[in-house]
């Protein structure tokens, strides 16, 4: 039996990730925060194959200067602290050759309004390649998946399905070398599309 355990399916794109894990063969343990993922995981003799750890970013109006501390501690509580809970909590139980992804939003890249978002964001990123680094040796593979916002014009039913699909592209066998990267998806908005137009 294949299991996969995807953390944060109470949050957009999280039902689409079920479903498709579903349709994949794995038995899906889904969770709405961290504090039910040790209740939800399998029993002690069966071992997870795929942890799916979804924190989808929605855009702040908020400049820097009205950034306060709660508001800076609630992006690294989400992006940070939750997910080491989360991967501390699962890892004695993955199997060799699991793979770990982590569902955020480009906000690495910067983004007008909710710096800290953005930061929160950046520091994710540099937790999934240093796991990578760190979980090399057990065959564990971690990725991310950087899809545009949550809740802006792009977020639909069918972009959901298309996020879905890239988690379990970046949870399959496919691609064995795939490790410590984060795949890009939005459409190219993070671009500058003024450049494609024919000079």
């Amino acid at each position: 039996m294949k299991i996969a355990i995807v953390a944060g399916a109470d949050r957009a794109f999280g039902t689409e990730i079920v479903d498709r894990l579903t349709r994949d063969g794995y038995a899906v343990r889904s969770c709405p925060a961290n504090e039910a993922v040790i209740a939800g995981l399998p029993r002690a003799d069966d071992l997870v194959q795929v942890l799916v750890v979804n924190i989808p970013v929605h855009i702040e109006d908020m400049r820097f200067a009205e950034i306060t501390d709660d508001a800076l501690a609630t992006a690294l509580q989400m992006l940070v602290f939750d997910v080491v809970a989360i991967v501390q909590a699962v890892l004695p139980r993955m199997a060799e050759g699991g793979r770990i992804v982590n569902v955020a939003a480009r906000g690495h890249l910067g983004a007008w309004g909710g710096v800290h978002w953005m930061a929160a964001n950046a520091a994710l990123i540099g937790l999934t390649r240093s796991l990578a680094l760190e979980l090399a040796d057990d065959g564990i593979r971690v990725n991310a998946l950087a899809p545009d916002f949550a809740g802006e014009r792009w977020d639909t039913p069918q972009t959901r399905i298309q996020v879905a699909s890239a988690v379990a592209f970046l949870a399959g066998d496919e691609v064995p070398m795939l490790t410590g990267e984060t795949m890009l998806m939005d459409g190219g908005r993070s671009l500058r599309l003024s450049e494609s137009r024919k000079r």
